[in-house]
């Protein structure tokens, strides 16, 4: 019901123009395509209007960039743990690594274990403004309230980068 629905939405242009787009196989002029495609090169990165309080401590300008860069660098060698089961598994294993937890997510009931539990099993967890922040930082454009970064063996090419982190972490933290 949803997709026929769907296909017989109308799109309204800033030209003025309506277009009906059907199910049954019509394309759409190539105007329209010019002008999808300069709205997803102008889109606006989305801003979190909602800053839980409870989320502290919340990293900000430098330590904020190095996280994202250690989140990167972390996904491109495939050690995360993305998501609230995923990450609550890891840390009940005891794994060990860095906890971003997003800080603009509603209800905070979702994740309100996961600093307790951080804290008992000695791992470090800090919040970040924005769920958009840590999909972007992970490449998708799928927003995730909850990514924790393995820690890194002595070799490996984020690990100057991790100890920066833990450094920072460290000053800002109160509870660390």
């Amino acid at each position: 019901l949803w997709l026929k629905i769907r296909s017989w939405l109308l799109i309204e242009r800033a030209v003025g123009q309506q277009i009906w787009l059907s199910a049954m196989g019509k394309k759409e002029p190539k105007e329209v395509v010019e002008e999808k495609a300069a709205e997803e090169e102008e889109e606006e990165p989305r801003v979190s209007l909602y800053v839980s309080p409870l989320a502290t401590p919340l990293v900000t300008d430098k330590l904020l960039a190095r996280s994202l860069k250690l989140i990167k660098k972390s996904v491109s060698e495939k050690k995360t743990r993305r998501g609230v089961p995923e990450c609550t598994k890891a840390i009940r294993k005891g794994q060990q690594g860095i906890c971003f937890l997003a800080g603009d997510i509603f209800p905070m009931d979702v994740f309100a274990h996961i600093p307790t539990l951080c804290e008992e099993k000695g791992i470090y967890y800090v919040y970040v403004k924005s769920r958009h922040e840590l999909g972007a930082a992970c490449q998708t454009r799928r927003p995730i309230s909850l990514i924790m970064v393995m820690e890194p063996p002595a070799d490996s090419a984020y690990s100057s980068t991790y100890q920066q982190v833990v450094a920072g972490i460290k000053a800002v933290h109160p509870y660390m």
